[in-house]
């Protein structure tokens, strides 16, 4: 058990790490190295982004029929497959393959969907088996806090060397990615099973429930997040260098505050948590275009991340407490997919704003979705605050 758990972290580690350096780079690639314009570069994004939620929840669905461990494995050969397209090619339509199996674009930046991708539904499935349910906020949050320093430290390797050699050291480390997986083993196994897992009212009502709030998520970070390293250096004139150590700051402070996530869960309750620190967020972000200099700028971005993302561990085990043991992929896979669809089309969307029409107006329209998203937990949630914990097991109906 402890053994998988590690070798779950180590997978979750090395995807990280090259999500980190091209979460960074690849939009600066796009821009200097392939001299792409501001719309191309969104709809590459966009691309990306659409494919990635519909990836999610088709593949969540078939891994609760047919088994978590094999469906991860192929998944988790996507990124390296998406590299060594950027490695071999420029062809406008082979990047737009790229970005589809990258998921370049997505929404999260370093922690999160955006690094987990379409492999979150099988990794937290996975991941959840072997846990008890009131250690699953602590171990969500190692997992999430290790893999953001992770995906920094890609960030940061993001200062020197050529963009081929930034590449290479992608390939080579998101392939690791994928053969830490191999000596994992599944107790999961529904095709022994006499009949389908039992589906009830209470999962279908949670996974609408998350869906419906991922939506708003994803339209606020799909505006802004995928953009923000080119914002950077485009009107703020910063080096992909100090770009780099910008993103890779952000992760570190967002990974270290997560240390207090499961007290300040305990001790506030989940809703409370994401209302005040989304809320919070969503000023900042709306004061974003405004503030005129590089440094406010960079002041702003290093509060508004970490407080974005500083719930999402006690989110993800409120979520796997609710839902049962046969569905649990299917409900992470919903939720992705409600977050990144609809991330998808705002960064497209963004990708256009940016070029033809106000640099201030996405960030306006995140601050609104933001606001809106932190509603929508109060309403469907605030009765289950103790589920994170396990402690509580709501009754159905």
């Amino acid at each position: 058990m402890k053994r998988d758990v590690f070798l779950l972290m180590i997978s979750r580690v090395a995807r990280s790490f090259a999500a980190g350096l091209l979460a960074v780079i690849v939009g600066l690639y796009y821009i200097h190295g392939l001299h792409l314009s501001l719309l191309q570069v969104g709809i590459l994004f966009g691309v990306g982004a659409f494919v990635t939620p519909l990836l999610t929840l088709v593949l969540g669905f078939y891994s609760d029929r047919y088994g978590r461990k094999k469906i991860l494995l192929a998944t988790l050969s996507f990124l390296p497959v998406s590299v060594l397209i950027l490695l071999l090619t420029s062809n406008f339509f082979l990047l737009m393959l790229s970005s589809a199996l990258g998921g370049f674009g997505i929404a999260g930046g370093l922690v999160g969907g955006g690094v987990g991708a379409s492999v979150a539904p099988m990794q937290t499935a996975l991941l959840t088996e072997k846990v008890k349910p009131e250690e699953r906020t602590k171990i969500f949050s190692w997992f999430t806090i290790i893999s953001s320093y992770a995906g920094s430290a890609g960030a940061l390797l993001a200062n020197g060397s050529s963009y081929v050699e930034l590449f290479v050291i992608s390939f080579l480390v998101s392939a690791l990615s994928a053969l830490a997986i191999l000596p994992v083993k599944e107790n999961f196994k529904p095709r022994e099973r006499k009949q389908e897992p039992k589906v009830t009212r209470r999962d279908n009502e949670t996974i609408k429930k998350f869906t419906l709030t991922g939506i708003l998520n994803g339209v606020s970070q799909g505006l802004i997040v995928p953009f923000i390293p080119i914002i950077f250096s485009e009107a703020y004139g910063l080096s992909q260098g100090f770009i780099g150590d910008l993103v890779s700051l952000g992760g570190v402070i967002s990974a270290t505050l997560m240390l207090a996530t499961p007290a300040l869960t305990e001790r506030l309750g989940f809703v409370r948590l994401i209302i005040t620190t989304r809320t919070i967020s969503a000023v900042l972000v709306l004061l974003f275009p405004f503030l005129g200099v590089w440094y406010l700028a960079s002041i702003d971005y290093l509060l508004f991340t970490p407080l974005r993302v500083i719930a999402l561990p006690a989110q993800q085990a409120l979520m796997m407490n609710l839902v049962g043991e046969g569905r649990r992929a299917t409900a992470t896979g919903a939720n992705q997919a409600g977050r990144l669809i609809p991330a998808a089309a705002s960064t497209s969307l963004s990708g256009y704003l940016l070029h033809a029409v106000s640099f201030a107006i996405p960030f306006e329209a995140a601050f609104v979705a933001t606001v809106a998203n932190s509603f929508l937990y109060f309403k469907f949630f605030r009765g289950v605050d103790k589920a994170v914990t396990g402690k509580v097991v709501i009754s159905e109906g």
